[in-house]
C-alpha cells in the first residue's frame, strides 16, 4: 500500500502509560465481545508520549459496533476531545479490541487520516490480553510502550505532574564516578523512580568511605558500581541498573549514547575533562557536582562546592569555567615507577603527590541535593536550569554565578572541539621549574 509522504513520519520512541489508566483501558476493552475502543490523551515531549488521561465511551456513545468494526458518535468526539484539548492535552493513542494483533488495512487508512490532525496519535489494538501500538515511519511500525505504577510517586506527582513523573520513569542517566556524592544522587534517583541508571567506577569501597556513604561494612573491598547496583536493585525492582567496573574512558560510546544525560562526579580532573568532552561529542547534557574542604590542624579555612550544568551548544562547558592546569593532570596520570624516577632526577617530593582531601557527609548531601534538583529540571522541564552555582558552607550561602563561553576553550572552541585529553612526553611536560613554580 502506498502512503502520502509529506510531513507524515512520526518520530516517536515510546508511549508511557500510568498503570491505573492501563488497567481501566483493559477492563473496558474486555467488557464486551463486540469491538470496543478507548482513547489515551496527554502530552508529547522529545519523542515520548506521556499519557495522563483516558476517554472510555459508554455503550450509548458508539455509532456502530460489531465483532469486526467499531466507531463512535461524532458528538462524543466533539465534546470530549475539545474538553481535554482545552486542558492542553492531545490525542496520543486510539486502542480498539481486535481479533488480530496487527492493524487491518482499514485501520491503516484511518491512521493516516487521523495523524493529519493529531500528529502524535498511535493506533493500537488489544488482543488476547496484550496491547500493540503502531506509528507511521516509512511504513507502519510497532512502537514500544511502558507502564508506570505511580502509587509510590504520589508526593512528587503533586509537585511536577504525571507527565513529569513519566519523563523521570523513562529516563536513562549515566553516572561517571560512584563516590560519596554520586552514590547519594544514585540512591535518590532510584527513589524518584528513574528508568535506568548506568554506574561507572573502577574503584573499590574502603572503610574510610563509610563516613559519608550508607553502605554495610561487608561491601568494603568490592567494586563501587557493582555493589551500588545490587543495593538499588534489591530495594527498587522497577529501576534498571547497569554497572561497569571500568575507567570511564574504557566504556564504549554505545553505552553512553543510551543516556539522556550524564552526571560527572569523579575525584580526578582527567576524568572530569573526559566527561565534559564526551558530553560535547555526544551532545548530551551533563551535571558536574563538586565538593571540597580545606583544613589545617582541625581548623576549617573553606568548605563548599559547586554544581555546573552543561548543555552543549547552549552553555559554557566544564573547561570554560574550570581551567585545569597541566600540573593537576600530571599528578593524576604519573605512574609510581615514573614518579620515583622523577623524584630522583629532579629532587621532587610532595609536588608529585595528590593530597588526601577531607570529606564529610553534610557537605556531600547539600551538593548532591543541588545537583539532583538540576537533574530533575533537565528531565522534566519543570523550571529553568541554573548553569552554575556555588555553595559556601562556612558562610551558609549559595551564589548563582554567570560564566561566558571561553573562545579559547581547549574543549569547545572550534579549533579544539571535543579533542581527547592531551598527553605529552615526560621531557615535554616535566621540569624542575614547572613543578616548583
Amino acid at each position: 500500500m502506498e502512503f502520502p509522504r509529506q510531513r507524515l513520519n512520526q518520530s516517536i520512541n515510546s508511549i508511557l502509560i500510568p498503570k491505573n489508566l492501563m488497567e481501566e483501558a483493559e477492563k473496558a476493552l474486555r467488557a464486551s465481545e463486540l469491538e470496543s475502543v478507548v482513547f489515551f490523551f496527554g502530552k508529547a515531549k522529545d519523542g515520548k508520549l506521556l499519557v495522563s488521561d483516558i476517554l472510555i465511551p459508554s455503550d450509548q456513545d458508539y455509532d456502530a459496533r460489531s465483532f469486526g468494526h467499531v466507531s463512535v458518535k461524532p458528538e462524543f468526539v466533539a465534546e470530549k476531545f475539545s474538553k481535554l484539548e482545552k486542558e492542553g492535552k492531545t490525542q496520543l493513542a486510539t486502542v480498539h479490541s481486535h481479533p488480530l494483533n496487527t492493524l487491518s488495512s482499514g485501520d491503516v487508512d484511518t491512521h493516516m487520516k487521523v495523524i493529519q490532525i493529531y500528529p502524535y496519535q498511535l493506533s493500537g489494538v488489544y488482543n488476547s490480553g496484550r496491547f500493540f501500538f503502531y506509528r507511521y515511519e516509512d511504513g507502519i511500525k510497532l512502537t514500544p510502550y511502558q507502564v508506570v505504577d505511580l502509587r509510590r510517586f504520589d508526593r512528587q506527582v503533586r509537585a511536577f505532574g504525571i507527565e513529569g513523573q513519566l519523563l523521570i520513569s523513562s529516563s536513562t542517566i549515566a553516572m561517571i564516578g560512584v563516590g560519596g556524592g554520586n552514590t547519594k544522587i544514585a540512591f535518590d534517583l532510584a527513589s524518584l523512580g528513574v528508568g535506568k541508571l548506568i554506574l561507572i567506577d573502577p574503584d573499590k569501597w574502603e572503610e574510610h568511605n563509610r563516613n559519608r556513604v550508607f553502605i554495610p561494612s561487608n561491601l568494603c573491598g568490592r567494586n563501587k558500581a557493582e555493589s551500588i547496583k545490587n543495593l538499588i536493585e534489591f530495594n527498587y525492582d522497577d529501576v534498571e541498573v547497569e554497572a561497569f567496573p571500568l575507567r570511564a574512558e574504557e566504556v564504549p560510546d554505545e553505552v553512553y549514547k543510551q543516556a539522556d544525560l550524564l552526571v560527572v562526579g569523579p575525584d580526578t580532573f582527567s576524568t572530569r575533562i573526559f566527561g565534559n568532552r564526551l558530553a560535547l561529542r555526544l551532545k548530551k547534557p551533563a551535571v558536574f557536582p563538586a565538593a571540597g574542604i580545606d583544613s589545617k590542624e582541625g581548623k576549617l579555612s573553606s568548605m563548599g562546592g559547586s554544581v555546573q550544568v552543561v548543555v552543549p551548544g547552549k552553555t559554557p562547558c566544564y573547561e570554560c569555567v574550570n581551567p585545569v592546569t597541566q600540573l593537576d593532570l600530571d599528578r593524576e596520570t604519573i605512574d609510581p615507577v615514573r614518579k620515583k624516577r622523577l623524584a630522583e632526577r629532579y629532587g621532587l617530593g610532595d609536588e608529585l603527590e595528590i593530597p588526601v582531601a577531607p570529606a564529610i557527609a553534610s557537605l556531600n548531601d547539600v551538593i548532591a541535593g543541588m545537583a539532583l534538583w538540576e537533574i530533575i529540571k533537565l528531565i522534566t522541564g519543570v523550571m529553568p536550569i541554573v548553569e552554575y552555582q556555588s555553595y559556601d558552607a562556612l558562610e551558609c550561602k549559595i551564589d548563582v554565578l554567570h560564566a561566558d563561553v571561553n573562545p579559547n576553550c581547549p574543549a569547545c572552541s572550534p579549533e579544539k572541539l571535543h579533542d581527547k585529553v592531551e598527553t605529552k612526553s615526560e621531557e615535554e611536560v616535566l621540569s624542575v621549574e614547572r613543578w616548583k613554580s
